[in-house]
Parts: C-alpha cells; structure tokens; sequence
C-alpha cells in the first residue's frame, strides 16, 4: 500500500498530458494545417493507410483513443458503428460485445466467442478477461465483418486488436493524475529511456480506483467456504474498481532483424454493478405468481422496481479478484526488400476469483439462516500459449501472405450455483454439495442442487491453421483472395453438473472440427483518395462440448460493398458500408436455474446493414466525427429451447465536435471537446418471454461526454496540460442489462454522471 500510495504521489507531481492530448498534431505542425491525418492499421497483416483497406474498419491513433478515453477492450464500443460493448451479471470483468449482431458473451471455457480479441497480435482465447486497463495503448482497429483468412480464428463478426506503445530510443517521461467524484483517484507513468546500443525499452505504470455508485446495504457479511474459495465478504459499494496495471515493452533492432518483447500486467479488485431486483417471472409457480418460499418474512426485502436504487441488499455479492499477465515476443527479420519473415509468440495467463455473485437481486433470512433464491461463487484459471509464423512478400504488382497458426489452451473453472439454499452459521466451513452424502448446505426443494445449475469442469482446447493471402494492385483495381485451413480438437472434464456426480460419474468428452474459409475482395480505385471494393468473406466459430453435450461450429457467409473517400483537400473523410450475413448453426449462451448455463443454437440467423463514418476537418481548429450503424437481425427459432432474440441494437449512432483556439502568446492553447453516443432500445435476454418481455427490454438512450482542457502550457521548460471532464453529463439512469433468472428478473443499472479533472505534463 505505502508502494502504491508513493507512486500516485510522484504521479500527481508528474503527470502526463491528459486524456485528450492533441497538441503535437495540431499545433507541433506535424498534420497539415487543415486536413484530416492518415490513420496506419495492419488489417492485412501489414501496415497500410486506414483509407488504402477494402475492409470495414475503424482505427483509432494514440491522440483520438485520448480523446474518447478509451484505455481498455470495454471502452472500445462508444463510436464504432454497430459495435455495443455491454456489462453482464456473471463477473465484473466480462463485457459483452455486440459486433454486426454476433455477441461474445460467454463465460465458460467451453465455448468461443465469435469476434477475433488480440493484443500486439496475440489472440486472446477467453473474452471474459478483457475488462482491464492496458496501461500504454498506441492504437486500437476493429475489423467488421468475417476475417475468414488472415485474423480467422473465431472473427464471425470480426475482429478487435490493441497494439500497444514501442520503445522511442530517447528519454522521455509522460504522467497524469486524475482525481474525480466517486473517489476516483488515477495515475500513470511513461518512461521512455534511452538507447543502449542495439536496445531501447518503455515502462509504464498505472493506477485506477473508484469507491463505486450503489450503496450496499448488507456490507461486511461473511460466509467461510472450503477451498478452492476460502473466506468471501459482501461488498460495501458496487461497481468500485481498484486497479494497478504494468506494461513494458523492449526493442531489439540490428540490421535486418527486429525483436520486440512486451510485458503486460494487470492486478484489479472490482465490484459488480449493483444487480437489482426488476420483478418476478409470473410463470415460474403455478397459481401462485410468486415463488412459494418469498411468502417468508425476509428481515431484509428491496421492493421491486424498474427505477435505479441508490443503495441494495447484496449480502452474498463479494469484490471479484483479477490477475492477468502476457508475453509476446515479435521478430521479424528482412530476408530482403521482398521477402520479410515473421514470428510472433504470446504467453498468457488469467486468475480471477469471482467470489461470491448474488443474483436475486435482494438479501433474505429464513429461520435466523441467510437464504439465497439464487446466487453462485465462482473460481476460474486459464492458461493460453500461441504461435504464429508468416511470410510477407512483394512480387512487382504482387503482395502476398503465407501463415500458420497454433493455440492451446488449458482451464479450469469451478462454479457452484446455490438455488433455495439456507446457508450454515453452525458449521466452520461451506461445503457445496456435490453428491448425495457430501456438503452442509441445505436446500429447501430437499434436493442438492450446488452444482445441478452449477458446474466444476476443466478444459483443454487446441487450435492449428494454415492460411494465405494474395493480392494484385495496378493504379486502378486492385484483386485479393485468401484461404485458411482451421482444425480444432476440444476436451471437457465434467467433475460436478447437472446430475454428475449425483447419479452419474464425471464425464470426459472430446470432439474435433475442421473447416475451409475463403475470402475475395475487388477493388476499384477512382484516384488516390477514393476507392470502393466488393467483398465476399467465410467465417467459423469452433464447435465444442458444453455440459457433455455436443454442439455444432457457427459458420457464416458475408457479403459487403463499400466505398473510402477522402475530399475537399483531405478535409472531409466519407467511410460507407453496408453487408448482408449468413449464419448457420448460431450459438447463443442461456440462462436458467433448471439447466445452468446452456447453449441455444438456432439453426440460421440473418444479418443485413449499413455503417457510416463521416470526418470533417475544416480548419486546423475545427474537427467533426460522427458514425451511423444500422442492423436487421433476424434468428431462427432453437428446436428445443423455441424462439431466441435478437440482443443487438437496430440502431447505433455517436457525433463529436472538438474546438482547438489559435496559440496564444505562451504557444498554450484551449480545447473543447463534446461527444454523443445513442443505442437504439434492445433486448437483454436471449430467451423469448412474454410475461418479462417488458423487464428484459433496454430503453433508448443518448450520453453526452464532455472536455475543456488547457493545452501546452510553458512550465520549467517543459509543458503542462489542465482538462476538467464529465462523462454521461445529464446523468442518464437507464437499465444497461436485464436477465430473466426463472425465479425473479435482475438488471444493472448504467454508471451515473462521472466528473474529474486531469493534470499533467511531459519532458
């Protein structure tokens, strides 16, 4: 502590520029005075100009993910066109993604996610880890559509990938300070130290935390389990976060051999958001309207309500502990001007222990006992080692890709889900029950049912992929065609599910998929800034084994037209797509206290849409950005689990405008920066329920960000940087995510209005 306390001391007396740190461009002259900067992305796997990609895609450089605060994969969803990054009840570190209506919202190692997730490359194999702070970001792409060859594992939707700061060579120190309401305290350091020879490296630091929204008002209850869970306490506040993140990056740079290792780590304590009672499912107890076992007089009991309460009885809901770290190392090696070989290995690791997750929405007491309608604990470890090797090459009018690919995975995750259950005060330890004979907890259905919506599984995934991409340029069109090859073979130890090991042993289950995936793209170029291609694109999202129970890959058909154009001098930027999807065996992730987490898989979905991205630069002072996506989702019917909804938003909508004054006499200059974000109303339960229909659905809503900062400031030779800042500015309360449990309905409400002000500097 006194570590973390001396460091945010040295932060706020060296804090680098804040969140929106444009001066350099604008006012360092290194942008034309009036023209919209060319944006470098590696959606082929090398780098090229944003504009020059005939594929729907967003990137973002270090001065715009500044603007937008944008830190982390939870961020990344604020202006991306039919891309809703959401939070979900499972664990406060899993967003869920909505990319073109493909979803990632799984939680269980058994299952995949259909949009590609990657750092510096390296694909991250569960998106249930991706609510971290990287603490050094240099840009960010989000590919739309299927990437079937050259980012193909798992990219139905698409792909996402951060690439995080390089080494300069030059000493350097950039830090910021951030103090705001809610007891927001952040700090983050750069140092960029000098070359030694052949070598240079970059260390950053950083430090977020918050005291969180909502009140709880059963704070400090304590239930002892066995091991793996140990000892777990209720929450004071929800949605707190207390983060400390670490990132280095070394470069090895001699003749024609590159090597770049990176190093990131992040250690974070955070607290779901409050997850309030909405109401009861009519349907679950015939005659009644209402489980029997609420007619107990709870000595604590939140009315049901559709508006945002302050403060919420969670007495079982306890901070959930985080630890990830990774490794990748990249060389490349110039065989000559054609010919480039490449090697890029990641190591990652995730540590998160849940703890305890109280999902009914309210605390209740039975006899003197602390009673759960529903709620879980949750013990979660993965390992991922991947490698992939390729060859860039150039052939006159040639470019070209050849690549393999390996992935291996292992991990383990044991999820008691406790359904009616009086919690013991007498016994030291809580046991789950996982048989007939074993545990103390007591269940007033008078079954054992820890682990019958529950689950104790380990897993081990492997992936291999060969894949090669071509593609022919001339002045005026451009051809390009690839195709990958993908096998993977999946195992599953069921240990405790559904009725193992109450009647049956534990279940070992392997299964294995292959697949071909093809993708072909035609380019028309009018003149070096207007362009518009024609693609056609596959994609494939693993099969596997969930519960013991097979189930089918996901594979989809993409169609896509779209035009890039920069006009007017390069003031005004025009992106336009539009796309028709064709998916067959949709998997989609359940819910429901009978059978757990279960898979639906619908036997189609269709998908049609448009996306508009829209720059204008004016002026060197002036900047306006706004995107527009529109979707029409459509997914059959699962045979056995009857209708299943569409979650994605029909419609998604952001506009900015940011204000940069001519330089004063000291060359300090004012910025001001205002940002609109809409979401059409949508579904939140994947399940089709008439009678909760009206609970599950998530209102429209438009927030509203705001910056005033005080630019390049002269101070002792270096210069200074004030911001004052509010996100959701008129304070929107609205329902962010709901879930029919089959008991009762819970839903999350949105984070209310966050102000701060940033301070710092660089030298």
């Amino acid at each position: 502590m006194n570590v973390r306390i001396a460091a945010l001391a040295c932060t706020a007396l060296i804090a680098l520029q804040p969140a929106f740190a444009h001066a350099a461009e604008t006012q360092g002259g290194a942008e034309p005075a009036a023209g919209i900067a060319d944006i470098v992305v590696t959606a082929r796997r090398t780098q090229e100009r944003l504009q020059d990609v005939p594929v729907a895609v967003t990137g973002y450089d270090q001065v715009q993910l500044k603007a937008l605060d944008i830190k982390g994969f939870g961020d990344i969803g604020k202006t991306v066109p039919n891309l809703d990054v959401q939070r979900q009840f499972g664990s406060a570190n899993a967003p869920q993604y909505y990319l073109r209506g493909v979803s990632t919202g799984t939680l269980k190692f058994e299952a995949d996610a259909g949009i590609g997730l990657y750092i510096d490359g390296i694909y991250l194999g569960r998106p249930a880890g991706t609510a971290f702070s990287l603490a050094d970001i240099e840009r960010v792409e989000v590919l739309r559509g299927p990437q079937g060859t050259l980012f193909g594992r798992n990219s139905t939707g698409g792909a996402i990938n951060f690439v995080t700061s390089a080494p300069k060579g030059e000493f350097g120190v950039k830090a910021e300070g951030t103090v705001g309401n809610y007891d927001r305290y952040k700090g983050q350091v750069v140092v960029n130290l000098p070359a030694f020879g052949p070598f240079s490296a970059r260390v950053s630091y950083l430090h977020d935390q918050n005291k969180g929204y909502v009140k709880n008002l059963t704070p400090g209850r304590t239930f002892n389990f066995v091991e793996p869970f140990g000892t777990i306490r209720s929450a004071k506040t929800f949605g707190a976060e207390n983060t400390d993140a670490v990132a280095v990056a070394v470069r090895f740079q001699e003749g024609a051999l590159t090597a770049d290792y990176k190093f990131d780590y992040t250690d974070k304590v955070s607290t779901q958001l409050a997850q309030q009672l909405l109401g009861y499912d009519p349907g679950y107890a015939a005659g009644v309207g209402n489980p029997p076992f609420y007619a107990a007089s709870p000595s604590i009991y939140v009315p049901a309500s559709t508006e945002r309460q302050g403060a919420i009885a969670l007495d079982f809901t306890s901070p959930s502990h985080m630890k990830i770290q990774g490794h990748s190392l990249t060389l490349a090696f110039d065989v000559s001007d054609a010919i480039t070989l490449k090697s890029i290995t990641g190591l990652r690791k995730l540590d998160e222990f849940v703890g305890g997750n109280d999902i009914d929405g309210g605390a209740y007491e039975v006899g003197g006992l602390p009673f759960t309608n529903i709620s879980s604990i949750q013990d979660r470890h993965q390992k991922q080692f991947t490698q992939e090797l390729q060859v860039l090459g150039k052939m006159g009018n040639l470019d070209w890709v050849l690549g393999g690919f390996y992935f291996r995975e292992t991990g383990k995750d044991d999820n008691p889900v406790f359904i009616g259950t009086l919690f013991p005060t007498f016994a030291p330890q809580i046991v789950p029950v996982v048989d007939a004979t074993t545990g103390n907890t007591l269940n007033i259905f008078g079954v054992p049912t820890d682990y019958f919506a529950g689950s104790n599984a380990k897993i081990r995934n492997k992936s291999v992929a060969g894949y090669g991409h071509v593609s022919y340029k001339t002045d005026r069109f451009e051809l390009a065609g690839g195709v990958r090859y993908t096998k993977d073979d999946r195992f599953e130890d069921l240990l405790a599910g559904g009725i193992i090991p109450l009647y049956a042993p534990a279940k070992q289950s392997s299964v294995s998929f292959d697949h071909w995936d093809f993708d072909a793209t035609a380019t028309w170029i009018a003149n070096a800034d207007v362009r518009a291609y024609a693609r056609f694109a596959t994609g494939y999202l693993s099969g596997g084994v969930l519960g013991g129970k097979v189930f089918k890959p996901e594979t989809v058909n993409s169609y896509e037209v779209g035009v890039k154009a920069d006009l007017i001098d390069k003031t005004l930027r025009i992106n336009a797509a539009g796309f028709i999807t064709r998916r067959k065996n949709v998997q989609t992730l359940g819910f429901d206290v009978a059978s757990g987490t279960f898979l639906f898989s619908s036997p189609f979905g269709n998908e049609e849409g448009f996306e508009v991205e829209l720059t204008a630069k004016p002026s060197a002072n002036f900047t306006f950005n706004a995107s527009y996506g529109y979707l029409h989702q459509k997914l059959a019917a699962d045979p056995v689990n009857g209708p299943v909804n569409s979650l994605a938003p029909k419609n998604t909508l952001s506009v900015g405008a940011q204000y940069d004054s001519p330089a004063f006499a000291n060359g300090s200059y004012v910025s001001l920066r205002l940002d609109g974000f809409f979401k059409d109303k949508r579904l939140s339960d994947p399940i089709s329920n008439a009678a909760t229909l009206q609970l599950t659905t998530l209102p429209s809503r438009f927030d509203i960000n705001a910056r005033f900062s005080l630019m390049e400031i002269p101070l002792g030779g270096s210069k200074a940087n004030v911001a004052v800042w509010a996100q959701n500015l008129t304070n929107n309360r609205k329902l962010d995510f709901a879930r029919n449990l089959t008991t009762n309905v819970i839903g999350v409400f949105q984070v209310p209005r966050t102000w701060g002000v940033d301070v710092g500097f660089a030298f």
